[in-house]
């Protein structure tokens, strides 16, 4: 076959020219074996969309691809455990990290993965980290060949050693110091052999040496042109086969425009050409960059702000008594107790004879798993069973459980965010900068080509969309950060957006505006035996609602002799969700809970202002427990500055009797807006009710008993109070101290986006007045090298300014 056939063939998966081989199949051309067996695998599978998504073949190159024999060793029990997230008998769930991610195509391709292999259930890609989590039939496909099979259609995952021991892999910017230090060399020398030029009189310099120093320049110029602008080139040439239009492509440009130009003045003798400027150029730009990276990884706002996530968990301390510790101050070989509907905070090896394990927060399948004493429980399983102690064999991983709290089964119809928006226009900003680039450079051409190159040059390089696309991320990360110090710990950044157009505020009563550890309890009824006692305080040691852990810390204050080792295990426990609990310990069994719970009649009110939980033993009521809780300090306060200063429309639902109505009334300002009795289903159907009428909702629970409406409203807090029994439905988990703050933390993300609104103007108000001066074609490149990387340093730094100062304004730590 001719050497010219085989240069002009493209490959069909690919798109690389097939100079080394032509292979033919399905009527279709293929530059080696492996492209030809994808092409054919994704178009057997149903996924001949692949290539429908890019004009240019989105596909890597087959050419290198590994032999499936070198993933054998990920079969091996210890090496499995450091990688796996989760297994069980049948499946399993990894978090991979897939360097060959580059765009939309690869992000369709690898969440299809389950057309091409049944065995994957589904497959999560987190593109700016480069990962995918793949939940799957481990039976059916071990870790080893699901490793074969991404590296078979290209995407072979990255088992580094850092990832294997656990260790997290700085970001490495060794290539581009490198790149940013051979342009500087370049610069400084191509300076000193411009020196004379410079210095020269009105007869100028001998043209002899003005050769001389123009071949150095070239000599020193080709490294910065050919290695140090490839960081310009490579995404500019991505781009371009995406067919996406980014600032890479305008700045490579530029880049290019100004070599050959330089090249072509110095070789043809016409003039000595700019290679000073160019390599200068290219040095200030490489140098922005590494400010931006450096400044990213600095704040991290996508990594470490989710390292505050606030789980507490009950801890067996050195005298064998339970105390409650947060979650990040569990250690290997921590011996801790899971309670009923409670999350698991790190793999732990069970203790205790047997357990069921709810693991829909990993895997997104509700049916609870058994397991067995000595075994291993995966972090993210919620106990579904009676409680349980448990031995910490890993530290908590913060950002895993937060992964899993952002995984697209709870995520929420969003409306489109500043985020998406600055992306959007950053995109079309670019061809918009080559046009007026082109439109300068041919006013100019005729009369003057010099400055007509100047003008083109120029405007390729000091327009900068960076400030644009800078000024959301950067805002709501800060705030982000912000919000946590302040014990409000965001779901992800964009949260602080949706805090912003909330309009109607809904708050749960008990646990949520009451102190849960804070009550007046009496119990109304005979007096209870020791016996009856401690059955009561080992059915109420399961529970977590704020009523029930109220009577247990009371009840067990009375018991003499109290001590954790007292504590029954059930043998059976159940709750269900606005009514109580049921408990069998031996031959007894034990109910807590309402009225109707228990199978009697409410009685009179005997006492304003007080929840009642009724116990039944063996079918027989002794009494009643009265609990009046205490309101946290400022919740007047809080409601006027919500209903007042902010202008939402503040509701409060309780599952408890309306004995309080009198008494908060005159806090929430209207008798309507109170409603009492509501039972779990009452509370979404209301949430509903105000979505209907286009309300953003802003829904405050305690995550137990509020799920259903903390997931189908706008913004969902579940307030945290020494408990780890959160609901992965809500947005924003909120420390109980810091529920006072929820007037400023919403006026102070409506400052938020006000500031990404001035930023946007600052960045385009820059470019306009930089374009007005580039198009004449006397603003020097250099100088617009210089300028382009402070309109970023001047949007980050006033975003940083501004969010810090408007928190201090609304009274928020910073």
């Amino acid at each position: 076959m001719s050497a010219d056939l085989l240069t002009k063939t493209t490959c069909a998966h690919c798109g690389d020219t097939c100079d080394e081989e032509l292979i033919k199949s399905r009527e279709h051309s293929f530059c080696c074996h492996g492209c030809k067996t994808v092409f054919e695998l994704l178009e057997d599978s149903g996924l001949s969309g692949y290539y429908e998504m890019e004009e240019n073949r989105p596909g890597i190159s087959m050419r290198r691809s590994k032999k499936s024999q070198h993933f054998s060793h990920l079969d091996d029990p210890a090496v499995m455990h450091k990688l796996l997230d989760y297994q069980d008998e049948k499946q399993a769930r990894v978090t991979l990290n897939i360097p060959q991610i580059h765009c939309s195509s690869c992000i369709y391709l690898l969440e299809n993965l389950h057309k091409i292999e049944p065995a994957v259930r589904t497959a999560e890609v987190f593109f700016d980290r480069r990962e995918v989590a793949v939940h799957f039939n481990i039976e059916e496909l071990p870790l080893s060949k699901l490793a074969a099979l991404l590296s078979s259609i290209g995407y072979e995952p990255d088992f580094s050693l850092n990832h294997l021991s656990g260790k997290q892999e700085r970001s490495n910017n060794r290539p581009l110091l490198l790149k940013i230090g051979i342009a500087g060399f370049a610069f400084g020398n191509i300076m000193l052999f411009s020196l004379p030029e410079y210095l020269a009189g009105p007869g100028g310099i001998d043209q002899q040496f003005l050769r001389l120093f123009g071949g150095l320049n070239i000599i020193l110029a080709l490294p910065v042109f050919l290695y140090s602008s490839l960081d310009f080139f490579r995404p500019a040439l991505a781009s371009m086969r995406q067919r996406q239009w980014r600032m890479d492509i305008a700045i490579s440009l530029g880049i290019i425009a100004m070599f050959t130009r330089s090249l072509y003045e110095i070789l043809s003798g016409y003039g000595v050409g700019y290679m000073d400027s160019f390599t200068m150029l290219v040095f200030f730009l490489l140098a922005g960059r590494l400010f931006q990276q450096k400044t990213y990884e600095s704040l991290s706002f996508e990594r470490d702000f989710k390292a505050y996530f606030p789980l507490s968990v009950i801890r067996i301390n050195a005298q064998g008594e339970e105390e409650s510790v947060a979650a990040n101050r569990l250690e290997t070989d921590d011996t801790i107790v899971i309670r009923n509907g409670e999350l698991i905070p790190a793999d732990s090896v069970l203790l205790d004879d047997g357990g069921s394990f709810d693991y829909s927060f990993v895997t997104g399948e509700s049916e609870p798993v058994k397991i067995r004493k000595g075994e291993l429980v995966y972090a993210g399983g919620r106990n579904v069973k009676t409680s349980a102690r448990f031995r910490t064999i890993k530290p908590v991983s913060s950002s895993y459980l937060t992964r899993l709290w952002n995984s697209e089964a709870f995520r929420k119809p969003r409306p489109e965010s500043l985020y998406s928006a600055s992306a959007r226009f950053s995109r079309y900003f670019s061809p918009g900068v080559i046009a007026i680039a082109l439109l300068a450079a041919a006013y100019w051409l005729p009369g003057e080509p010099g400055l007509a190159i100047n003008a083109f040059t120029a405007v390729l390089i000091i327009a900068c969309p960076c400030a644009l696309a800078l000024s959301a991320p950067f805002t709501l990360g800060w705030a982000t950060k912000v919000l946590g110090k302040n014990r409000v710990y965001l779901k992800n950044a964009g949260v602080t957006e949706q805090f912003a157009v909330v309009d109607s505020i809904v708050f749960d009563k008990t646990g949520t505006l009451t102190h849960r550890d804070e009550s007046e309890i009496q119990f109304r009824g005979r007096n209870l035996e020791a016996q009856e006692q401690r059955l009561i305080l080992s059915a109420l040691h399961e529970n977590t609602h704020p009523l029930g852990r109220a009577v247990y810390t009371e009840l067990k204050k009375s018991y003499p002799g109290f001590s954790s080792e007292r504590i029954i295990k059930p043998d059976a426990y159940r709750e269900a969700a606005g009514n109580g609990i049921e408990a069998v310990i031996g031959e007894h069994t034990i109910r807590a809970g309402s009225a109707s719970w228990i199978g009697v009649e409410e009685q009179a009110d005997t006492s304003a202002r007080a929840s009642r939980m009724y116990i039944s033993i063996d079918g027989l009521v002794p009494g009643y427990f009265e609990i009046s809780s205490r309101y946290r300090d400022g919740i007047g306060q809080l409601v006027s500055g919500l209903r007042d200063s902010i202008g939402s429309d503040v509701y409060l639902l309780s599952g408890d009797n309306d004995k309080e109505k009198e008494h908060l009334t005159p806090v929430f300002g209207d008798a309507g807006r109170l409603r009492f009795n509501q039972s779990p289903h009452d509370k979404l159907a209301f949430v509903e009710e105000l979505k209907k009428d286009h309300r953003e909702v802003l829904m405050i629970g305690d995550g137990l008993n509020d799920a259903g409406a903390l997931r189908s409203s706008t913004v969902g807090i579940s307030l945290a109070e020494d408990t780890s029994s959160f609901t992965p439905a809500s947005d924003v988990i909120m420390e109980a101290g810091s529920l006072k703050l929820l007037d400023r933390v919403l006026a102070y993300s409506k400052s938020a986006k006000k500031i990404i609104y001035i930023s946007f103007f600052i960045s385009v108000l820059y470019n306009i007045v930089g374009l007005s001066y580039a198009v004449t074609g006397t603003l020097s490149p250099l100088i617009c090298a210089i300028i382009m990387p402070l309109s970023s340093a001047s949007v980050i730094l006033f975003t940083t300014t501004a969010t810090h100062w408007a928190a201090w304004r609304k009274g928020l730590r910073t």
